[in-house]
Parts: structure tokens; sequence; C-alpha cells
């Protein structure tokens, strides 16, 4: 969202809002001039806005307590109103804190010691199964029914794909509103004055011909190829690119697509193609390296883009975006790494923790998580179609949407998802880093068994 426009958003979503909860808010006002507790008390917290509200209902608490929700981000991505709306209309705290990563041991160690649970927490889809293995998470299909009947203006902008993809057992425990999408992003003078073959290429062994053709008209620079940074999931996607064959979450490396990709990234590093620094831990230098014409080629996600929006390093005349290689002959797919929320077993206030799902999920929310904030491509209809998308990010281009609205893979979902993306990461470093004196087929099958062994 663009900020300067952020009190004309403001007063059409408080249009909206209000909508819904107009006899909510006639039932405060009427407790207040009955001499019930109608003021207003702001807290702070990680975040905090609150508003003490009437009677038992829906969006209410008993006896004019406020209702107090809290919510975990993963990422720094909370709206810069911080729940201003839903305090306003709904009179309803909203508590927020940012967890990371550490989210599913964190709700553990609180569960055992016997400590209240956060209502809402945003987590990586994948690991969906882990929460419910764990009793960690509340159904919200009815919720999500509710939302549908009480706004169905704003449940349409939502993705039917996304209440699909948080279904389990024939119940709604996840709500996956954004994606991490990557792209191939590389370095126009590079490649057209090297007279290499400029993207999209069919496969990485077309790409690997292009990089070497730029090595041999750059000899000086330090690299060639680089990543946003090496994890679990650009690990998971680069299978998917190779079409490696998966039972649930186990890759068979020893398969044919497997060999070949380790043969890929083995190449890179036995020809100098990338630089073993840019490959663990050193993204911030692989994305330097790309903004100073020192790097050709650097797989980064799509969220990641506004990065490189730079006065001095200008898209369309410095840089530009194609889709990465997928061998779709044999089996490849595009890959998406979702993230969404999931309300937490045994939460008091599951119709107010709905609330703050739908707040999220309004398109100028979502727009200012995505555009300001690189929270990842959100599932707004409004915003993927929106002219904002087209202004802002043109490096999103109409191929790289229609790949993502057309996503149908993600990271296989299951308990042990983290274990094996660690043997992933433990065989790039090997690979890309170190280096090896085994054949692709060798390293294949001293690896499967580690996978096979967490199947």
């Amino acid at each position: 969202m663009r900020l300067s426009e952020t009190e004309q958003v403001r007063d059409a979503r408080r249009w909206r809002i209000t909508r819904v909860i107009g006899s909510l808010v006639a039932m405060a006002l009427l407790l207040a001039a009955c001499g019930g507790n109608g003021g207003t008390a702001t807290t702070e917290a990680s975040g905090t806005a609150s508003t003490d509200v009437g009677e038992d209902n829906e969006g209410e608490a008993a006896d004019g307590e406020a209702v107090v929700v809290t919510a975990w981000f993963n990422g720094e991505s909370v709206p810069a109103d911080e729940f201003a709306m839903l305090e306003e209309e709904f009179g309803v705290v909203v508590e927020w804190d940012i967890r990371g990563d550490t989210i599913l041991t964190d709700l553990l160690r609180m569960r055992d010691a016997g400590e209240q649970l956060p209502d809402m927490v945003e987590i990586d889809s994948h690991l969906t199964p882990a929460f419910l293995e764990a009793d960690l998470l509340s159904p919200m299909t009815d919720q999500v029914a509710t939302f549908e009947e009480e706004d169905p203006e704003l449940y349409a902008t939502i993705p039917e794909a996304v209440w699909a993809d948080g279904t389990y057992e024939d119940e709604i425990y996840h709500v996956p509103n954004k994606s991490l999408v990557d792209a191939l992003f590389y370095n126009v003078h590079l490649v057209e004055d090297s007279g290499a073959e400029p993207p999209p290429y069919d496969t990485y062994g077309d790409m690997i011909e292009a990089a070497r053709v730029i090595q041999a008209a750059n000899p000086d620079l330090p690299a060639f190829f680089g990543t946003g940074g090496a994890s679990h999931d650009r690990m998971f996607r680069w299978a998917f690119s190779f079409g490696v064959p998966f039972d649930g979450n186990i890759p068979d490396m020893t398969s044919d697509q497997g060999v070949e990709m380790i043969d890929f990234l083995q190449t890179m590093y036995e020809e100098g193609i990338t630089d073993p620094e840019f490959m663990i831990g050193q993204q911030d230098e692989a994305k330097g390296a790309f903004v100073a014409g020192e790097l050709a080629f650097i797989d980064e996600g799509l969220n990641g883009g506004p990065g490189f929006m730079l006065d001095d390093f200008q898209y369309g005349e410095d840089w530009l975006t194609a889709p990465y290689p997928v061998h779709t002959e044999n089996g490849g797919q595009y890959l998406g790494v979702p993230r969404g929320w999931s309300m937490t077993a045994g939460t008091e206030h599951p119709y107010e923790a709905s609330l703050v799902l739908r707040y999220l999920s309004d398109p100028e929310i979502a727009a200012e998580r995505y555009f300001v904030l690189e929270s990842g491509i959100v599932q707004s209809i409004p915003v993927l179609e929106g002219e904002q998308m087209a202004e802002e990010q043109p490096f999103f281009t109409p191929e790289l949407m229609e790949i993502f609205r057309g996503l149908e893979a993600q990271i296989p979902p299951a308990t042990n998802t983290n274990a094996v993306g660690e043997i992933f990461i433990n065989l790039l470093d090997e690979l890309t880093v170190t280096g090896t004196d085994e054949t692709p087929a060798e390293v294949a099958a001293r690896y499967q068994p580690m996978f096979d062994e967490l199947g």
C-alpha cells in the first residue's frame, strides 16, 4: 500500500467492516450509556490495541471486559496501523509478537509450562502436520463459514485454492495466505555482452552453458551464479525443478533426476561457476555482487525484487527476470513455499481470532504487507490483478504471474520436513562449498540412506 493513501484506505475498510458489526457497536454504546465500562485503554506489549466492549456476543466479551487476541507473526510483516481498525470497530484487543521460526518449540514449551498459548500463529504451511501431531491447532472450518456468510465480498477476494490447501482430514486448520516464489534474476549486460543465450532456459544444463560463455568473457569475476539464500526451501525447489521423485517428503536422489541435480551442483563448484561463499550463509554478498554487475544470475524470491529496484540499477536496462528452469519432460514442477495462519488449540476466542484473519485478508492490508513489508506474495485477487503490481513490480512479469497463480506443488507437508531439509543443506554444503571427488551417482548412493531413515 502506498503510505500516502493510508487514510483513504482506512476509510474504505471502515465502511465495509461497519456493515458487518453495526449491531455490535450499537450494543457497546448502549452499555456505555447505562453506566457500563465503555472507556478505552491502550496497552503496550510487542504490539497492542484495545477497547472495552459490552455483553457476551460474537465479537464481544462478557461483563464489559475487552477481548484479548494474541497473534504471533513469522517475520516483520505487521501492518502499520497495528490492527487499529479492529480496535476502533470491534473493540478487540490485539496483542502481537514476532517469533520467527521458533514458534513450534515456543508453543510446546508454553503448553508444558501451563502457560496460555497465543490465539493465532503464522507458520510455514508444510509444518502444519507437525503442529497437528502435537495437538497444537484448532479447526477453523466454522469460523471460515461464518466469514463467508458475514462478509462475502471480502471472502471472494481470496482464491478458493487457499481453503483447499489448508484442509486436513476435512477440516480447515490452516490458511496459507501468502507464498514465497523464486525467479531467475539476471544481469542484462553480462549476458548480452558475452554473447550468451539469455533466459529463460529449458534446463539447468542450458543455464550452465550460458554461464560458461559468460565466464569465458569475464574471467576476473569471482562468481557467475548465486542464490539469495541457501535454505530448505530452495533445496526442495531445486529437487522439484529437476523432477526428483518423492515418497511423501522423502526424495529419491538415486533416481536419474536426483543424480542430475547433484551433477548440476557439482559442476557449478568444479568449474567455478559459483562462489562457495554465496551458497551457504552469504546471500547478502550474492545480492551485492548482482547489483554491482559482478554476478550474472541469481536465484531469488520475487518478494526480494524491490531490493534491486535502484536508481543506478534499472529494471529492463540493467537487469531482468525470467522463470527458473524446470525439467518438465522429467516430471519437473514449479514450487511455491506458502505460509499462513492457524488457530491454536484451546483458544477462548475463536470468533475474534477469525477477525484477525479477515483483517489481514483485506486487500489494502494485504497490499501493504506485500509491497511495503515484502512479506511474500499475498493470496489476494485484487492485489494480484491490480495496477500497483504492474507499476511497482514490473519484474513480476505476466509469465511469472501465470506460473504463480497456477502453482500446484509445495514442499510436502510432514512432521519431519525440517529434518529432510537439514540433510539437503548438508548435501549442498558438500557439493558447492567443500567439494567431493565422488561421482554424482556415488554421492546419491551415500546420501539416500540418510533420507530413507526419516521415511
